[in-house]
């Protein structure tokens, strides 16, 4: 954060410190640090404050019914409320458990960090209408899409499951629909990250919580977690 000429000499003489650190405190608790989103050296894309005493990860899955029902309880309270104030800082790091999740989570991957969690509020709260005509693709299908080259297969598989139309819908081209999911880079990246994931912490279904970097047991939903990270906070 930048400070004017005047806030750094005052930070510049011993005898203020206290109040500099006051004022720093104060500019913390004041601003809005939902709009503080940057991708992660891990694979996610964390919002809010980096110096938050509490460090929020979520491993999750798009496709993930628990996933969508702790975004939809979740979201507001979580982001608008500790989020918001700097109190925690949220990382999403997209966990696949299927193809499906491979072909969203690289699409979403592809937007700017800015629009990332824009992204996900849209898959999760859509989550029917894209997800269901994935579950419709026939056998042959599949059969011909696993028969193309790799860096065509995910983009003819999400094309059959007719996501390039709902990305569409959101601004993104076929062109730009197909060179997300033509990157192998990328989608090498995705797959070490859930891999580093799942090494790290165990992870085994989504959604799994990580609290100030150990594993939050038993937790599942808003009302589980919520304990946590106020106790957490003391």
């Amino acid at each position: 954060m930048m400070l004017g000429a005047g806030l750094l000499a005052v930070a510049a003489c011993d005898s203020a410190k206290p109040d500099a650190a006051e004022a720093k405190g104060k500019a913390a608790a004041t601003r809005d640090w939902t709009t503080m989103i940057v991708a992660t050296p891990e694979g996610g894309v964390r919002m809010g404050n980096p110096d938050a005493k509490v460090k929020l990860v979520e491993y999750a899955s798009f496709t993930c019914t628990h996933c969508r029902d702790f975004h939809l309880e979740a979201s507001a309270k979580l982001k608008d409320g500790l989020v918001k104030a700097g109190r925690v800082s949220y990382e999403y790091r997209p966990f696949m458990l299927n193809g499906v999740d491979i072909v969203v989570a690289q699409i979403a991957k592809c937007q700017p960090a800015n629009q990332f969690f824009v992204w996900a509020d849209q898959l999760y709260r859509n989550h029917d209408a894209w997800v269901l005509p994935f579950t419709r693709i026939d056998p042959a299908t599949i059969a011909r899409v696993q028969a193309l080259p790799q860096a065509q297969q995910l983009s003819a598989y999400a094309a059959a499951g007719q996501f390039d139309a709902w990305a569409k819908v959101r601004g993104v081209t076929k062109a730009k629909f197909d060179q997300c999911l033509a990157d192998q880079g990328a989608f090498q990246r995705l797959q070490a990250a859930a891999q580093a994931g799942q090494e790290q912490f165990n992870i085994s279904a989504t959604p799994t919580f990580i609290i100030n970097g150990t594993r939050a047991d038993g937790v599942f939903n808003w009302a589980t977690l919520e304990p946590k990270i106020m106790e957490a906070l003391k």
